[in-house]
């Protein structure tokens, strides 16, 4: 693949500064004035290096010789031309429209009073005024030194910050340029298209073969985006794993972006002396104008949540744009009803199949919007992603502590595995228990997981911390997610609640029957009681009581309410 690593050779360029004569242009209407100069300069050699004199005689020749001379250190001009302020325009033009800040410029005059030093100095951006009849061989020769040594220290600075600019627009790795580089192309008027791209399965290359494959990998796709798409396009690499494509071609087909899929699983890299194919996930923002990375991120996204090898083009309906917005609505009204008191506790009897009493409550969070009580299923998820999760817990476990002097039994509070790993969450449960007078015994924690908690040393110490101080551990929805028998053995569980979606359809899903089964006869050999959500009916209830489950709870059995029955 050594065709891939052809351009990295061309970025090695380092600019250097010039090793010829140093360029003096000399504009002045009168022939003899160049002729003077030539002869006055024609011996001198300033660093090593001697000058070349390149002439003009109006300041119309003098663009001429700018447009062809880009590294010329010095103009001598004459002020009046073609036109009385010819050579003053034509400083205007140099440092305004040439945008020319490097070329030291002297103004000489044979008529000082029709442009007069100081106002000469103060409006134009010259470096020297001198009078035709003052410069004497020495006082040119120390004008033109002074000027080329102002020229040599601003072409350095130059050079430093190109470098210093290069380095922070250029990935170092892939030597692409990098997302500060992109942002500068974007920032222009017109539709362009973007494609941004994922390397699929990158970080198990980085765990299993090592992170200089990894960079291996990194620079191979780099190479082979740019030798593929750069006569066409603009290829970036953004950071990570992530590359992109500029293309401001607004004819481009969409069909044309989309083939960079198919090409790149066409390729062999090479990987460790092994060859391997590779496939990517794309993002597209096609024919769209303003806030493309955004808009290409968001297509992203939902290529992403769709799997391997796919790709997203974006479109104000796609899903990640949907659920963004809702979630920014939420996480807005979860803030306002933590502010004004609006998290409510709603309690569900759970029943005791043997007894047909209500023995414990669970405390479901609400919250209260406009006239509408709102389920958690709008609303936490965002929660989480703002960070309140834990405000909310602490709203739930409070309350749960004050209704223990209503009821005998057991209330149980939902907690996160992200709950567990708070640093106050002890101090704090101790703190309520301690502050309501309450029998620990009369509390259970439902954990749920979110990632298992198996090879989390940190929440196994709280979950035995909690055990210790003699709150019920309860874990929640077993079955699914990511629980496993493992937590039987290993933590101090007190009570398995079955998943819903296991039980709701008992009655004609065969398979669900078989998993709740084997969940019922591990725990009672495990002599530890379950419970039964989602009890909706009369059938469902006979069942899990034949199937010798302990607890039940569901809407057949009780809806849940801000107070307890």
């Amino acid at each position: 693949m050594s065709d891939l690593y052809e351009f990295a050779a061309e970025s090695e360029k380092i600019q250097t500064l010039p090793t010829e004569a140093w360029k003096i242009l000399v504009v002045d209407d009168d022939e003899s004035v160049h002729q003077i100069t030539a002869n006055a300069l024609k011996s001198i050699v300033i660093e090593g290096r001697r000058l070349e004199l390149i002439s003009a005689t109006s300041a119309k020749e003098a663009k001429e010789r700018l447009d062809k001379h880009h590294d010329i250190a010095l103009a001598l001009i004459d002020v009046m031309m073609e036109t009385p302020m010819a050579g003053l325009d034509l400083v205007d033009y140099i440092r305004k429209e040439m945008n020319n800040h490097l070329i030291r410029l002297v103004i000489r005059t044979g008529q000082p009073n029709v442009a007069p030093e100081r106002e000469v100095i103060e409006r134009y951006d010259i470096n020297d005024y001198k009078e035709k009849t003052e410069l004497t061989v020495d006082k040119l020769y120390t004008s033109i030194r002074a000027s080329i040594k102002q020229y040599t220290q601003l072409l350095e600075l130059e050079h430093k910050y190109e470098d210093v600019y290069k380095q922070m627009t250029t990935h170092a790795l892939t030597k692409l340029p990098n997302r500060q580089k992109l942002n500068e192309a974007l920032d222009t008027q017109g539709i362009k298209n973007l494609v941004l791209i994922n390397i699929d399965g990158f970080s198990i290359v980085n765990e299993t073969q090592g992170f200089d494959i990894g960079d291996e990998l990194l620079m191979q796709m780099g190479a082979f985006l740019y030798s593929m798409y750069s006569d066409e396009m603009e290829v970036f690499h953004l950071e990570g794993d992530t590359f992109g494509v500029l293309c401001t071609n607004h004819m481009m087909r969409e069909e044309r972006l989309l083939s960079i899929q198919t090409d790149v699983n066409k390729v062999n890299f090479l990987l460790d002396g092994i060859e391997k194919r590779l496939s990517i996930t794309m993002g597209l923002a096609i024919h769209e104008e303003g806030n493309l990375i955004q808009k290409a991120e968001f297509a992203l996204k939902e290529a992403r949540s769709l799997g391997r090898n796919r790709a997203s083009t974006y479109s104000k309906d796609i899903k990640i744009i949907k659920m963004i917005h809702h979630n920014s609505i939420w996480i807005q009204r979860v803030r306002e009803a933590l502010e004004d008191k609006r998290i409510k506790s709603y309690y569900q009897p759970i029943i005791s199949l043997q007894s047909k009493e209500v023995i414990k409550y669970e405390a479901l969070v609400r919250l209260a919007y406009e006239d509408e009580i709102i389920t958690p299923m709008k609303f936490l998820a965002c929660a989480k992603s703002s960070g309140q999760l834990y405000q909310i817990f602490k709203i739930m476990f409070e309350d749960a502590c004050r209704k223990t002097k209503e009821f005998s039994g057991q209330i149980t509070v939902n907690m996160t595995d992200q709950d567990l790993q708070e640093p106050t969450v002890i101090d704090f449960i101790e703190e309520m228990i301690t502050r309501y007078e309450v029998n620990p015994e009369q509390l259970g924690i439902e954990i749920l997981e979110e990632k298992s908690i198996m090879n989390n040393e940190l929440i196994q110490r709280r979950i035995f911390d909690l055990a210790d101080r003699g709150l019920s551990i309860i874990i929640d929805d077993f079955g699914a997610q990511c629980s496993n028998f493992g937590q039987l053995t290993n933590l101090p569980i007190s009570v398995l609640k079955i998943d819903g979606s296991f039980i709701k359809d008992l009655d004609i899903n065969l398979k669900h029957q078989i998993i709740t089964e084997s969940i019922v006869e591990f725990a009672q050999k495990m002599h530890i009681p379950t419970v039964a959500e989602f009890v909706h009916s009369k059938e469902i209830l006979d069942i899990v009581g034949k199937m010798g489950v302990s607890y039940a709870q569901g809407f057949y059995l009780g809806k849940p309410l801000p107070d307890l029955l």
